[in-house]
């Protein structure tokens, strides 16, 4: 097989496979973004040195839940209203022009908001039934099917209770504790990142065009205490009113959207534990809100810590790992049916950037929620795979019901680039990290970026791109970054640690129900009181 890739903008690259062979001609990618298991038995490597491969595990039904919202004392407090009109043509058609992560969301600014002080003198304190202080904003973005608002963060008691939810379902809360934010934006300050965007909180979609921002300050806390503005706020633009008819399930985007050589992975009953540990991905960057797809992954041990594999190009920083919800299950209720599943499953809660490497573009996390009980911790092999091997790839194009798709590998290949321009050639050994895959049925398109490739059940690489000419041909190139490379690099410290783990179980970010006068208590001296960010 021959590769001779000069190395030219996204937008511009052709890949061509003749006769299994790539043509020698400028060639690129695009960029693929976001756009029942047994117990961890491990084969360990012939050299003893660590394990290369693990089995799948099932997440129990007495797992964690994320938070809920807490019974509230006295009624909603009336909030202060603030109106955006629809998007302008040009921003909505940004969505499909520019390559790169599956953009679903565009970011616009709010003036009214934009400042601490404008925002303090908008809202109305008014007395809680504990003595504390309780006001309430709500933001409309005409037309949008999601709002999240971006919270940006200089003072805030530990002891403040945060809910988001929409005016028509008050009681549809989310709800989180001054601490556990802070603890979100000190993280991101930690990985060296001090700008704004650090500091900015970036609240859970609420469904619809409207959200509410509602806060609560403990007896004898002052409004002097709290310096926040809302600067902008995520416009979602995908169509997001088809209800799977689940209380606790996410609402559906247009199904459809993908292309029509796409796959139904709800028809392909033998990959059922490898398409349960598969998730969409929705989060937030400096350009707005995007999707990609992600995996769960299992360790040696069995701890059942929720890491989660996916592209750097989707997740590259810390900052972007902290808006990171994720939708469980989101696939059709039964083949081809095009509707959603009633056991659909969103988690808000972000995530621990733990690796990030562009050699093989891996982004390796730590989920600060649990995954829904059935989720699969998947199993994966660190081991090199063979030419021809068949593979399966499960994914979320352009953000829609989950899909499956069948092939092989084709070769390995060295790449070297970014988002902007990558350049391949056919390589072997170490200097091989990418595989190039075949696809004979099923195709990926923007927002499959990070999903996983399955070989013989167990994850062996994560999608980065595809050639952009012919998406159902099955001459089409799509390269994935090896996951043993990236095993090697970074991963096996905590997929298959040197010491093994003492205990099973990882604690999760979990809300204590709780009445209003009860505010959580924080998990770190330096999160109970209040931060000063410059």
């Amino acid at each position: 097989m021959s590769h001779n890739m000069k190395n030219h903008r996204v937008s511009e690259w052709k890949i061509a496979r003749r006769g299994g062979v790539l043509a020698g001609i400028a060639a690129a990618l695009l960029i693929a973004g976001c756009g029942g298991g047994g117990g961890s038995t491990a084969t360990a490597s012939s050299s003893g040195e660590a394990v290369l491969r693990v089995e799948s595990a099932v997440q129990p039904a007495d797992a964690a839940m994320p938070a809920r919202a807490a019974a509230r004392s006295g009624a909603a407090p009336q909030p202060v209203r603030v109106a955006l009109a629809a998007l302008q043509s040009a921003q909505a058609e940004e969505t499909e022009r520019h390559g790169g992560p599956r953009k679903v969301g565009s970011l616009r600014t709010v003036p009214e908001t934009a400042s601490a002080a404008g925002l303090a003198g908008r809202l109305q304190w008014t007395p809680a039934a504990d003595g504390g202080l309780r006001a309430a904003i709500s933001f409309t973005a005409e037309d949008a099917y999601g709002v999240r608002l971006g919270v940006l963060v200089r003072r805030l008691p530990g002891t403040a209770l945060l809910r988001v939810y929409r005016q028509d379902r008050p009681d549809a809360a989310y709800e989180t504790r001054g601490s556990d934010v802070l603890q979100i934006l000190a993280r991101n300050a930690a990985a060296g990142d001090l700008s704004d965007a650090a500091k900015t909180w970036w609240t859970p979609d609420t469904g619809g065009s409207e959200a509410t921002l509602e806060i609560d300050l403990p007896p004898g806390t002052s409004a002097d205490a709290l310096d926040i503005a809302i600067p902008s706020l995520v416009h979602i633009q995908e169509d997001l009113s088809l209800s799977s008819g689940s209380d606790d399930a996410p609402v559906a985007k247009n199904v459809g959207d993908a292309v029509a050589c796409n796959l139904d992975s709800t028809c392909y009953d033998d990959y059922a534990q490898q398409r349960n540990a598969v998730a969409r991905m929705v989060f937030v960057d400096s350009t707005g809100a995007h999707f990609c797809t992600g995996t769960l992954l299992n360790d040696r041990d069995g701890t059942r810590t929720p890491y989660f594999l996916t592209a750097n190009h989707c997740i590259p920083s810390q900052t972007v790992a902290s808006t990171l919800q994720t939708d469980w299950f989101f696939r059709s209720s039964s083949c081809n049916s095009r509707t959603l599943s009633p056991g659909a499953a969103t988690r808000t809660g972000g995530a621990v950037l733990l690796y990030s490497g562009a050699d093989t573009d891996t982004a390796f996390l730590r989920l600060n929620d649990a995954p829904p009980p059935g989720a699969v911790f998947a199993a994966w092999d660190a081991g090199p795979q063979a030419e021809s091997s068949a593979i399966v790839g499960i994914h979320h194009p352009r953000g829609d019901l989950q899909r499956i798709s069948f092939g092989s590998i084709m070769g390995t290949l060295s790449c070297s680039g970014d988002l902007e321009s990558l350049t391949c050639d056919s390589a072997t050994g170490d200097a091989a990290n990418y595989y190039d895959v075949g696809l004979d049925r099923g195709t990926v398109e923007r927002g499959s970026s990070g999903s996983a490739l399955f070989q013989g059940g167990r994850v062996i690489g994560t999608l980065y791109g595809f050639s952009g000419d012919g998406q159902c041909s099955v001459d089409g190139v799509r390269v994935y970054g090896r996951f043993d490379h990236a095993y090697q690099a970074a991963l096996k410290q905590w997929l298959s640690p040197a010491t093994p783990a003492r205990h099973r179980g990882h604690q999760p970010r979990v809300l204590p129900h709780h009445g209003h006068s009860g505010h959580g208590t924080p998990a770190a001296p330096q999160e109970a009181a209040s931060v000063a960010q410059g």
